[in-house]
């Protein structure tokens, strides 16, 4: 499938990549570790380092995960694939995500401000093998992740880029559920359904239509349905108080006034639209790029077509010298 790349902004002479072949996802090692954040919750991080065969290149990538995921969604190919090209990866589990501990008594795992406070700490102090290159980490947010990578950049942690995978956009999900609705109110009804109840964990069906594209085979759904079904102790967000945090501004600090961004999405997305993609460019103006690949849903990083979603991410990062 083709896919719609429009440029925000200019970018330097892209530089060409080689042939990658699906089969050589391979690394030299990975470990799953445990960082403290200062208020004693443990966070699952894993730790990617580039295969042994290959030379250190570009920057670290910090992969944060959606709502009912966690670590393992980039673990399965993405953080392989840039290991393999020799990158540096951490996947991070938010608190009551995977095996990410959380706060006793609470209905959701954390604010907006407290995950990306939580994301931020793992940059400036949990990098490990990940953050010897000294270089600034690229910050990759899938869904709700994307909205807590963007507050990470408006909170002017570090960072070398944002790349945004099927984001929220900045002022949340509500605009995009009215279009849903508008578009395919039966439809709409049963994403949404999916999502209160977490049916989604239990029915392949819903978990496709939320998730995957209908050529992904059914075994994959099942295996990822398990995974997911198994990801979320709590939801990553109270929604009814969201909105109090945003929109997420636009980074205006020391670091990362000028940080190149990519949104990247799928024309088959039951999730985000187009337009939530197209919102989120707009947003970021003149540093955006904006890359909507056709055929590819939600999960960009997991579904059929995750090569075609990590060559256009890759392809990105060395545009922009990342």
């Amino acid at each position: 499938m083709a896919s719609t790349r429009l440029a925000l902004a200019p970018t330097a002479p892209a530089r060409s990549i080689a042939p990658h072949p699906r089969a050589r996802v391979v690394r030299s090692a990975s470990a799953s570790t445990e960082h403290v954040l200062p208020d004693g919750v443990v966070l699952e991080r894993v730790i990617g380092t580039p295969a042994s065969s290959t030379t250190t290149t570009g920057a670290p990538l910090v992969f944060v995960h959606g709502s009912y995921h966690a670590a393992w969604c980039y673990e399965e190919y993405f953080a392989r694939y840039f290991n393999a090209r020799g990158r540096a990866t951490v996947s991070v589990s938010l608190r009551a995500h995977g095996a990410s501990g959380t706060t006793p008594g609470r209905a959701a795992a954390g604010t907006l401000a407290e995950h990306a406070r939580d994301v931020g700490d793992v940059i400036e102090r949990g990098m490990g093998e990940a953050g010897t290159s000294g270089r600034a980490p690229v910050l990759v947010g899938h869904s709700f992740g994307g909205l807590v990578a963007q507050r990470v950049a408006a909170d002017d942690v570090r960072l070398g880029g944002l790349a945004l995978l099927a984001s929220v956009p900045p002022s949340g999900n509500g605009a995009m559920v009215k279009r849903f609705l508008k578009r395919d109110l039966w439809a709409s009804l049963k994403i949404t359904y999916a999502f209160i109840t977490k049916a989604f964990g239990k029915n392949a069906s819903l978990c496709r239509e939320c998730f995957f594209s209908p050529d992904l085979p059914e075994r994959d759904v099942e295996r990822f349905m398990k995974k997911i079904d198994s990801s979320g102790a709590l939801r990553m967000f109270d929604l009814k108080t969201l909105d109090a945090e945003l929109p997420v501004p636009r980074p205006s600090g020391t670091n990362n006034r000028d940080i190149p961004i990519l949104v990247l999405g799928g024309d088959r997305d039951f999730v985000v639209d187009r337009e939530g993609l197209e919102e989120t460019a707009r947003w970021y103006g003149a540093a955006a790029a904006l890359d909507v690949l056709g055929g590819v849903a939600h999960d960009v990083m997991l579904d059929r077509d995750w090569e075609r979603a990590a060559r256009a991410l890759e392809k990105w990062l060395i545009e922009n010298d990342l």
